[in-house]
C-alpha cells in the first residue's frame, strides 16, 4: 500500500501509539483522521500533527457510525483503519477485579475494535480494497 495520499482512520489517535502512528502517516503525506474521547485534547493533538479530529468513543455504536459519516464527508474514501483505541484500569490483581471496570475495558478494547472493523469491512467490500490494522496489548 502506498502511504502517500492514502486515507486513514486512527482510533485513539490523541495519545501514545495512536498519536505517533498518525503523525508518522501525516509526515509521509497521507490524509489522517484521529478519534478520541477527550474533545479538547483531540483537537489540540490533531492540529499539532496535521490530522483531522473526530470526537468519538469507539464503544458507542452511534459514535462509530458518525465517525465514518464525518470521515467520508471530509475525505471521500478510506484506505486503512488502524484500530488502536484502548484503555486499561486500576486493578493490579485478579482479586481486585471490579466487573463494571472490566466491562468498560472490554467495551472499548474488544467491542469497539469490532464495531470499527465491521464498518470498515463493509466499505472495503464495496471498494474492493482496504486494510485493517489492529493494535492490542495484554
Amino acid at each position: 500500500m502506498n502511504i502517500k495520499d492514502s486515507t486513514f482512520i486512527v482510533t485513539g489517535g490523541s495519545a501514545g501509539i495512536g498519536k505517533a502512528t498518525a503523525k508518522l502517516l501525516t509526515d509521509k503525506g497521507s490524509k489522517v483522521a484521529i478519534t478520541g474521547r477527550d474533545k479538547s485534547k483531540l483537537e489540540k493533538i490533531a492540529k499539532e500533527i496535521n490530522a483531522f479530529p473526530i470526537h468519538a468513543d469507539v464503544s458507542v455504536e452511534n459514535d462509530v457510525h458518525n465517525t465514518y459519516e464525518i470521515f467520508f464527508k471530509q475525505f471521500g474514501k478510506l484506505d486503512c483503519l488502524i484500530n488502536n483505541a484502548g484503555i486499561g484500569d486500576a486493578w493490579n490483581e485478579i482479586t481486585e477485579l471490579d466487573m463494571t471496570s472490566f466491562h468498560k475495558v472490554y467495551d472499548v478494547n474488544v467491542f469497539g475494535a469490532a464495531l470499527m472493523a465491521s464498518e470498515a469491512a463493509k466499505l472495503f467490500k464495496k471498494q474492493k480494497s482496504g486494510n485493517i490494522i489492529n493494535i492490542a496489548s495484554t
